[in-house]
């Protein structure tokens, strides 16, 4: 997403208040399913995210998450791994709407594994923003 100086401004302005707004509003893959992510944990890690988002022009960045953190989101259980290190991407579609990606990684080399969750976490975070629209996955059924 590109943003002027006056946009950029005023996310800095309010970016505690509005990144607590985005995180609140947040959904999870869960099983071919959409969940609302509404654990505390998650919700406040995501804030935490946002806000330096919304600090940052906009510009697309990656946080560690504590392993409880993590935990506190929906589809986690399902990917869990050994002694994971994870990291949450957040970042804006070409549209503006703020959006999240979470990677794991292990390694006997915690920079090794830091730096993969990193990287895998930015690379999802840019597929999920090149799509236009919220990511649907397959569609169920017939109409």
């Amino acid at each position: 997403m590109t943003a002027n100086r006056t946009f950029r401004r005023a996310m800095k302005r309010n970016a505690e208040a509005v990144a607590a707004k985005l995180a609140s509003r947040c959904y999870d893959f869960q099983g071919g399913g959409i969940v609302p992510v509404s654990n505390p944990l998650a919700i406040a890690a995501l804030t935490r995210a946002f806000k330096l988002l919304l600090r940052n022009g906009g510009q697309p960045l990656a946080v560690p998450v504590s392993e409880a953190e993590a935990q506190a989101f929906p589809a986690y259980a399902a990917n869990r791994q050994p002694r994971p290190i994870t990291w949450l991407a957040v970042g804006m579609d070409r549209d503006g709407r703020a959006t999240y990606a979470m990677q794991s990684a292990s390694s006997d080399a915690p920079a090794l594994a830091h730096e993969a969750a990193r990287s895998l976490a930015l690379s999802r975070l840019a597929e999920t923003c090149a799509k236009p629209g919220f990511p649907m996955g397959e569609a169920r059924g017939r109409a």
